[in-house]
């Protein structure tokens, strides 16, 4: 049996002088896609993405093609010879319609449709000239919304982190942003048939890594060291705030009255407008009940996060798909109670897993198939490396490239060898010089030019030099692997 959950067709939700114009503007692009949208599809077990004319397809896809990699001090002048300086901005953007844009969109995009690619996936930039110029591809809308939080913090620097940015994610502050954002940048591509669909950058810290320095460990209160960081954050807002409000109502219903609650956190309270207006939070008297607190509260926060944001999006687009945050899942992993708890929330609200993972195979077949048991969504990988970083090698150093790109090759096989795993794309398109190491010979920070160097670690993961040649030795076994995953996938079966 076929379970077709496409998204519902467009002339359900626009009106027909609206069709008849987007057939306009569509009509005139070489090889343009139909009117309809990106979804998904279950065939007899295997899922798949569905394309706008309703086929099935896999996405692989590229990250970092970022303008930063063809600024680098070994390759500026080969940049500027190749395509002249008007190709960036004065702040180092792309020139969007300028043909030097146009001559580098169409590089990448040859490299794309060379190697059997078909999604430009994070961190890349929105520009017309890339997706016209590869026009059977697809891409990924990154939103952005402040938050407070790095993509792998420890609780001790979540916890300051926090302080310093509280983030009410119940304050009207926080709808207004989601808003805005997706007025921005989901409004303009609300009909264009190349969006894969929306996500969300560096997905919150649901799961909590404990520091493994044990100094850090106890310098923390021990509320810091019991409670979810964005919780106690919350908690000590002042009464008014709305996340404050909403950690006292949790309080009503899990407490008989403020004096019991109190009792719990070391603090005496008569009434539940004292316990409001305490803004300082160190002792823990009950940390069995603190603790279940601090779980019924981050299950609110997550719930909260989720439908505002899908709120946001549906606000302007109704069809395309929600990809989610890019779970971190080499911190997630490790605490599995904690991750299906977010995962059992999370799915009313996402239409894939979307994930960061850099592992081998080995490391991460069991966690994808924890995620799918869990949440009974398709999986992405979203942001992902078979290997956390690659050593640095010359280009000529075809041994190294070689073994990499067998090793990648398996990679990539055993992924789409799961029925539910439904796109794969690297971080990393050129091996180009990291930025914070570019950043460091700028400054002439002695120290952290000399950590990368000493780490061998100069370079950003990727399949084409800095001047932009095909590294054959790692693409070409990556090619023939991209080629045969279609039908690796479909013989995959059905797991359920």
């Amino acid at each position: 049996m076929k379970i077709d959950i496409s998204l519902i067709a467009k002339s359900l939700f626009f009106s027909l002088p609206a069709l008849f114009l987007s057939g306009i503007l569509l009509a005139g692009r070489a090889e343009a896609k139909s009117a309809g949208f990106v979804g998904l599809e279950n065939d007899s077990g295997v899922w798949w993405f569905k394309s706008p004319e309703g086929n099935p397809f896999l996405s692989l896809g590229f990250n970092h093609i970022e303008p930063v990699y063809w600024q680098s001090p070994n390759n500026e002048a080969y940049v500027r010879k190749t395509y002249g300086p008007e190709l960036f901005l004065p702040d180092g953007s792309i020139r969007a319609g300028s043909p030097a844009a146009e001559k580098w969109a169409r590089k990448v995009a040859a490299n794309f449709q060379d190697w059997g690619f078909n999604t430009f996936g994070f961190h890349n930039p929105l520009l017309q000239c890339l997706h016209a110029a590869d026009p059977a591809s697809y891409y990924v809308v990154e939103l952005g919304v402040r938050y407070p939080w790095g993509w792998n913090m420890s609780r001790s620097e979540l916890t300051r982190a926090f302080k310093k940015r509280p983030m009410d994610i119940f304050g009207d502050a926080f709808v207004a942003e989601a808003g805005a954002d997706a007025e921005k940048l989901v409004k303009p591509r609300a009909e264009d048939p190349q969006v894969l669909g929306y996500a969300y950058t560096d997905g919150p810290p649901w799961t909590v890594k404990d520091d493994e320095d044990a100094a850090m460990l106890s310098n923390l209160t021990p509320a810091e060291r019991t409670l979810h960081p964005w919780v106690l954050s919350l908690m000590s807002l002042p009464a008014d705030a709305k996340g404050k409000q909403a950690w006292i109502a949790l309080m009503k219903e899990r407490y008989p009255s403020a004096e019991k609650a109190g009792e719990t956190y070391g603090c005496k309270v008569v009434d539940w407008d004292g316990l409001a207006s305490n803004t300082v939070w160190a002792l823990i008297s009950d940390k069995a009940k603190a603790e279940t607190d601090s779980i019924a509260f981050l299950e609110k926060i997550l719930r909260q996060w989720y439908e505002v944001r899908k709120k946001a999006i549906r606000r302007y687009d109704t069809v395309h798909l929600i990809l989610g945050d890019k779970l971190n899942m080499n911190r997630d992993w490790k605490y599995p109670e904690q991750l299906a708890r977010c995962l059992r929330l999370m799915k009313d609200y996402v239409d894939v897993i979307n994930i960061q993972y850099y592992a081998p195979f080995a490391e991460q077949h069991s966690a994808l198939d924890f995620l799918y048991k869990e949440s009974g969504k398709p999986v992405l990988a979203g942001d992902t490396a078979c290997n956390p970083l690659w050593e640095d090698n010359p280009v000529e150093n075809t041994a190294f490239y070689a073994k990499l790109g067998a090793t990648y090759a398996d990679h990539l096989t055993n992924l789409f060898s799961l029925p539910y795993f439904i796109g794969w794309h690297h971080c990393g398109y050129m091996r180009g010089l990291r930025t914070a190491y570019v950043n460091a010979l700028k400054q002439g920070d002695q120290k952290t030019i000399d950590f990368h160097v000493r780490s061998k670690h100069t370079y950003r993961e990727g399949f084409v030099s800095e001047f932009e040649e095909p590294i054959d030795a790692l693409v070409a076994p990556l090619r023939k692997a991209a080629r045969n995953c279609e039908k690796l996938h479909r013989a995959s079966g059905d797991v359920r």
